[in-house]
């Protein structure tokens, strides 16, 4: 994928997640915007999918609240398969056969199940640490590319602990000012708080392999806005 097409899709994700803050939680928010740019029908965003600890953090509607159910209590399906696998996993409920019978099965009694995608979220080098589902009725994801990228820069916005290259605790007290100058930044351009501007641009050095400072100084450089129609560079 090349650079530009990175630099708008996170743009675009910006922009959304701005655009829907009336008081939601950002994972919300960034669930939500990821559906939108996928075009399907309702999405659903787990951490720890298959460990004790598992949590899923969002569902945008009954149907994707209960296919993850589902799947928790089933222990296959697509979801259970991306995060092992770390690959994106299919499962077309209106087959006759399926790769996860007791799954299928039981979804399809549940109304409006037709196609559940599977992505599974990894950002760094350090594995798989969610998925992200999206049920709809077509039989092919928009992008599966821009599926998995998008899927894995908001792992990275939701990582609370990144890699120290991508963190506010290291570096010269010239390089954390100029983070938290271009946080600001991003909080007047799209009018977010401190801390979802902050997911952005871990979001962003993420996706382009740099460090949160080099992000920072694009953004304080004005070569780098999060908006859809502004020209930006990356290194």
């Amino acid at each position: 994928m090349a650079e530009l097409d990175r630099t708008t899709l996170l743009a675009r994700l910006a922009r959304l997640i701005a655009d829907d803050d009336n008081g939601l939680q950002l994972e919300t928010r960034l669930c939500r915007a990821y559906l939108a740019m996928m075009s399907g029908d309702g999405a659903a965003l787990t951490l720890s999918y298959t460990e004790p600890e598992r949590v899923t953090l969002c569902t945008t509607d009954d149907l994707a609240a209960r296919l993850e159910d589902l799947q928790d209590v089933l222990g296959e399906g697509p979801g259970p398969t991306a995060y092992v696998t770390e690959q994106i996993a299919v499962a077309d409920l209106r087959a006759e056969t399926g790769q996860w019978p007791l799954f299928t099965d039981a979804a399809r009694k549940v109304p409006g199940a037709a196609v559940l995608y599977a992505i599974p979220i990894r950002p760094w080098n350090d594995g798989v640490i969610g998925v992200l589902t999206i049920h709809q009725h077509t039989t092919e994801l928009p992008d599966a590319g821009q599926a998995q990228f998008l899927a894995s820069a908001i792992g990275a916005a939701l990582v609370k602990d990144p890699p120290v290259e991508f963190s506010l605790g290291s570096g010269p007290w010239t390089t954390r000012s100029e983070i938290h100058q271009a946080t600001g930044m991003v909080v007047a351009q799209l009018r977010i708080s401190p801390d979802d501007a902050l997911a952005l641009l871990r979001a962003h050095a993420f996706s382009h392999d740099i460090t949160l400072a080099a992000v920072a100084e694009l953004i304080t450089s004005r070569r780098l806005h999060f908006t859809d129609d502004a020209e930006s560079e990356t290194p």
